[in-house]
């Protein structure tokens, strides 16, 4: 006795479903017709928030007087005028590096420790602890026993002792 196939092949039943690549077949609208009024409700309900939200914004924003938007910006405008630096105050800036840069290399070159020339505070965390703590850091011994100076980091290649 043979048994019966229950079942349809998965190809096939895709095929009956879309018959020729587009369009709905007869088994497609029986599948779907279940659910084709919870499908309307549940687009409605979504259709009506976002149209809801859209509408109380649009509303909300109309109702806004924006009198005070014009003082707000020229005060605004005034404050930002006073923290940009100008071309003459940014060239001085420059110069002032630049002697630093250049009186550095003169004493590396001559053997002499530069002062300090300019008037902005040590930067990075090392000096501000050093000051706060003076028994933690010697500034005459090294932090890391074999590496190179700041000043010529180099490569790793160049280190003279291995």
């Amino acid at each position: 006795m043979a048994i019966e196939q229950q079942y349809v092949d998965r190809n096939q039943a895709m095929a009956s479903y879309r018959p020729k690549g587009y369009g709905i077949s007869p088994g497609l609208r029986r599948a779907r017709r279940p659910f084709l009024f919870s499908n309307i409700v549940y687009g409605a309900v979504i259709s009506l928030f976002v149209f809801g939200t859209w509408a109380y914004s649009i509303r909300a924003v109309s109702q806004d007087a924006f009198d005070d938007v014009d003082q707000e910006a020229r005060a605004l405008t005034a404050e930002v005028k006073k923290g940009v630096e100008t071309v003459e105050e940014r060239a001085r800036k420059v110069e002032e590096k630049l002697k630093a840069i250049a009186s550095e290399r003169i004493a590396r070159s001559t053997g002499v420790v530069p002062t300090r020339t300019s008037s902005e505070p040590p930067r990075g965390m090392l000096p501000l602890l050093a000051r706060r703590y003076p028994g933690w850091y010697d500034s005459s011994q090294t932090l890391v026993w074999g590496a190179p100076p700041v000043d010529n980091m180099g490569r790793i290649s160049d280190r003279s002792s291995l």
